[in-house]
């Protein structure tokens, strides 16, 4: 019932897994992604206050990988190992 369920809404569950992971990260603030005052990081190398994971690319990653899970899940019976 629950796939079927992810299969009828295959955006809305990716949607709602990304704002999941997204609020954990923002609740979480690891270290690479913001600085000591909590703000985030720019882009760039070679200097202290950069990184190269900054918050819109985790973004970016986050989504497409929570959407990739979700079609993962659903293909998962098809997957003969």
């Amino acid at each position: 019932m629950l796939k079927q369920f992810v299969i009828k809404n295959i955006n809305l569950v990716s949607i709602v897994v990304f704002l999941i992971f997204f609020a954990l990260i923002m609740f979480i603030k690891p270290s690479i992604i913001f600085d000591t005052n909590g703000r985030p990081r720019e882009f760039g190398i070679g200097y202290k206050n950069k990184t190269i994971l900054p918050l819109w690319l985790t973004v970016i990653i986050l989504a497409i990988a929570s959407y990739f899970f979700i079609v993962c899940y659903i293909n998962f019976d098809r997957f003969n190992y």
